[in-house]
């Protein structure tokens, strides 16, 4: 009896130790386990993509792009591919929330030192800015803002816009001067919108903008995080992302560069 109990206390003993080895085997193991899956799992991200909205186009329009005697690769307003929905004589209208929107232009090259911006009404017969640009590079993204001396955009109101590169400033002739040009339209945010906005983040804004269809703000807001953070690696990719998203994948990489207005 004796021998038995020694034996049943002994075969406990074992087994509680080995009980106690294989928990903190497991135990220990837990962590690494857990921070190896962290590691090697990797985090899902958004893509930041432009929602092209129901936009009404507007008819007998000019081109947006042309080709020049200083600019032969000509230039283009830099805006989302149209809808395939949309008849090819129409070219839709952008939106924008903002008064003083900025406008965007890709210059493939060019010899032009200055160019000219013109606003006008819906009918195309009123001009209502006409202002003269400096140009600072030769080639690139580049954009003009309206300026604090215009009266701004009006809600509900469309306009039409023109850039010309100024192949000869002094010249008359202004017929193989190269052309961008679009059209946009200023709206008020809904009610939704107009929240979301109140308390967003810069770059919650870029998104909001993006998904409600307002190009011009979108691509402004981008241009302006790059330019304060240019070795963000995030705004590098929501760039190429919202490039991609407006069908404009081959002018992604092209630099971003301020026009600079001088006086008629």
């Amino acid at each position: 009896m004796f021998n038995k109990t020694i034996f049943l206390l002994s075969l406990g003993l074992i087994l509680s130790t080995n009980f106690l080895h294989t928990t903190l085997a497991v135990t220990a193991a837990s962590p690494m386990t857990i921070a190896q899956r962290r590691r090697f799992t990797p985090r899902r991200r958004s893509l930041l993509r432009f929602k092209v909205p129901n936009v009404r186009g507007s008819r007998n329009l000019e081109a947006g792009a042309a080709r020049g005697q200083c600019s032969p690769q000509g230039i283009s307003a830099v805006l989302p591919a149209k809808p395939a929905t949309m008849r090819t004589r129409q070219i839709p209208v952008e939106l924008t929330l903002s008064d003083r929107p900025t406008f965007f232009v890709n210059v493939s090259e060019t010899t032009a030192k200055q160019a000219l911006f013109l606003l006008r009404n819906e009918a195309g017969d009123e001009i209502l800015l006409e202002k003269n640009l400096n140009l600072t590079a030769n080639k690139g993204i580049m954009s003009y803002t309206l300026p604090d001396d215009f009266s701004g955009l009006e809600i509900g109101q469309k306009y039409r816009w023109r850039l010309t590169l100024l192949c000869d400033p002094k010249g008359g002739d202004r017929s193989g001067d190269p052309v961008a040009s679009g059209w946009i339209e200023r709206v008020e945010p809904t009610p939704d919108v107009a929240q979301q906005l109140e308390s967003a983040t810069e770059t919650e804004r870029t998104v909001i903008y993006a998904d409600n269809g307002y190009w011009h703000d979108t691509l402004k807001i981008m241009a302006d995080l790059r330019s304060a953070n240019p070795r963000d690696m995030t705004l590098i990719r929501d760039w190429l992302d919202l490039f991609e998203s407006a069908g404009l994948n081959e002018l992604a990489n092209k630099p971003l560069i301020p026009f600079h207005a001088n006086s008629l």
